[in-house]
């Protein structure tokens, strides 16, 4: 998959046009998906390319920087999830105010017109464009019979009661509720980053932990103790329990902090970037008043993620 990071990079295709699906796509929920899907299938269809123009950073936060929401999926991470879609090309286009105050017209005809040569362009229902979001799907429409290219506007999927949104996701996530979240994903919420050294206490209570540097612009599950799964690269994913809040039995600091137990692996984990899947809540954050209460509970934590697995895997297997 090729990753265009601005405008000028773009190559032109010659007689090959492309699909372009259009969005932030942070998550890229099972509406995001829809949306993808549709322009890979256009792709397919007229034998093109099938592209995806997002943003990077996030556009709120060039344009409401002081509410800008926490991220749910970085680039990186993103651009994996997008190629394992089928998309072939990406798009990030850098979102500051200059690219802001783009209007419609603009947006239509420099970048996807004479820019893409876009013969066919998804987004969503909800989607706006332009400066002051004043575009809409029905002004993509238009633009496009003018420039040559068809819009397909992608209806909002809805589950279990209500809308799937980033938004909607990201309150699941704040409130721990990972289950819910991976259904509403298609997978579940994960985090990446580097194993960095930590207090040791793991080691020394009996459970070796690996210590997650993880981004403060990344959606963190609410304090507590979780099964996940960690993906140590290269198809290896190891079952594991993780922690994540602030460590209170034995830390003043308030800094939250993401550590994970792996049942059956042993190893040096330093400087490895690993990603952590959270698939279920064991329960929320607890101080104890002394080392022996705690130790029993990472215990008793341990032995539910391994019924966890028992009950999760086909072959029964940890």
């Amino acid at each position: 998959m090729r990753l265009y990071r601005s405008i000028e990079e773009i190559a032109p295709l010659g007689d090959t046009h492309r699909a372009v699906a259009i969005g932030t796509f942070d998550g890229v929920h099972l509406g995001h998906q829809a949306i993808i899907g549709r322009a890979v299938a256009a792709a397919a269809e007229m034998g093109g390319v099938a592209t995806v123009l997002t943003f990077e950073p996030h556009p709120s936060l060039v344009l409401a920087p002081e509410s800008t929401p926490l991220i749910l999926t970085p680039l990186e991470p993103k651009l994996h999830l997008l190629q394992a879609l089928g998309v072939q090309e990406v798009i990030a286009v850098p979102f500051d105010r200059r690219f802001s105050q783009l209007t419609p017209e603009g947006f239509c005809r420099l970048l996807l017109s004479e820019r893409l040569g876009a013969r066919q362009v998804t987004v969503g229902e909800n989607f706006r464009f332009g400066r002051g979001g004043a575009g809409a799907p029905e002004n993509l429409l238009e633009f496009g019979k003018e420039l040559g290219f068809s819009v397909a506007a992608v209806r909002l999927m809805e589950m279990e009661g209500g809308p799937i949104s980033s938004t909607r996701i990201r309150g699941l996530i704040e409130l721990g509720r990972v289950e819910h979240a991976a259904r509403l994903l298609g997978r579940p919420h994960s985090l990446e980053g580097y194993v960095v050294g930590g207090a040791g206490r793991g080691r020394d209570l009996g459970s070796p932990t690996a210590n997650l540097d993880v981004s403060a612009h990344v959606a963190v599950p609410a304090h507590g103790v979780y099964v996940t799964l960690t993906d140590l690269g290269r198809g290896v994913e190891e079952p594991g329990v993780t922690s994540v809040g602030t460590n209170p039995t034995f830390e003043t600091d308030g800094v939250t902090r993401v550590e994970t137990y792996l049942l059956r692996f042993s190893g040096d984990l330093y400087s490895t970037k690993v990603r952590v899947g959270f698939l279920s809540r064991l329960r929320g954050q607890v101080t104890f008043s002394e080392a022996g209460m705690l130790i029993e509970q990472i215990g008793r934590d341990i032995a539910e993620a391994e019924a966890y697995f028992r009950d999760h895997r086909p072959d029964g297997t940890v």
